[in-house]
């Protein structure tokens, strides 16, 4: 038999239990959306990185017109998680991204793309913070975490000079971050679904995401040896991989697409141009 106190204990489990289960006030396909956001997000945040003119302009329209969907969707909801709390910073999060998108569509048609690339930069990580606080596990935000630890070290070792004790000593702090960062990746269990991806593409991610603990490992020795060049080798190589995983997730086809036949327009207008100043002369 159960005394009261007994009873007590179990009711305040039950609660903490359905608090921590699942987020209250999220919907269950919103992160399958957000993936669908993510698929445009992707190409606008990599051809602006290339400095692609055009293809950065086509892709930042597409996932400008999909985002503003999604924002007049989400952004007023009352969205609440964890023992029914409310997150009060929801649609100012909303607010903050839908800023950084248009800053960076006019930044873009102002040919300042490294300027636009570091607005979307910014836009990943307010929105995987806000999926953090509602324990929404997506891959993009653990990709993104990795990412900041390589791009610190990527910047330490820039140059030629020789590597001091202190810094020898926070490449490696960082190093550590990046490998814990980057084994929870690869020991956890991500729904790659959302994307619509096919089996053979979900598997071709699995090899990337597997092929960079041989990188990681090359790292690993390299700050062994504490030699800069090696170091900036090796980062280079685990960048360049991470690049292609990065890249998995965009949806580039209807870019490519519309830029070709963009640039079809342009080379005949062109060849019109040209035509009408021979005949004019």
């Amino acid at each position: 038999m159960l005394d009261r106190k007994h009873y007590v204990i179990l009711f305040l489990s039950g609660l903490l239990f359905v608090g921590c289960a699942r987020p209250k006030g999220i919907e269950p396909g919103i992160l399958k959306e957000m993936a669908g956001l993510d698929r445009l997000y992707v190409p606008a945040l990599v051809f602006t990185d290339l400095g692609k003119q055009m293809e950065s302009e086509l892709a930042l329209e597409s996932y400008r017109r999909q985002w503003n969907k999604f924002y007049a969707k989400y952004h007023g909801r009352q969205i609440k998680y964890g023992l029914d709390i409310t997150d009060k910073f929801w649609s100012e999060d909303f607010d903050r991204v839908n800023s950084l998108i248009l800053s960076a569509e006019a930044l873009v048609k102002e040919r300042q793309l490294g300027e636009a690339h570091g607005d979307l930069d910014e836009v990943s990580k307010i929105l995987k913070e806000l999926r953090h606080r509602h324990g929404l596990k997506y891959i993009l935000d653990a990709l993104t975490e990795f990412h900041g630890y390589l791009d610190e070290i990527s910047f330490l070792v820039e140059g030629g000079e020789d590597l001091r004790e202190d810094d020898l000593l926070y490449l490696k702090q960082l190093f550590t971050a990046a490998q814990t960062s980057w084994a929870e990746i690869a020991q956890s269990e991500y729904d790659l679904k959302i994307f619509g991806f096919g089996p053979e593409k979900n598997e071709a991610i699995k090899g990337r995401v597997a092929e960079q603990e041989k990188f990681i490992e090359q790292l690993s020795a390299a700050l062994s040896l504490a030699d800069r060049d090696k170091i900036a080798q090796a980062a280079s190589q685990l960048e360049s991989n991470f690049i292609l995983i990065i890249k998995a997730f965009g949806d580039f086809e209807p870019v490519f697409i519309r830029a070709r036949k963009g640039r079809g327009k342009l080379e005949i207008s062109e060849k019109k141009l040209v035509s009408k100043e021979a005949v004019t002369k």
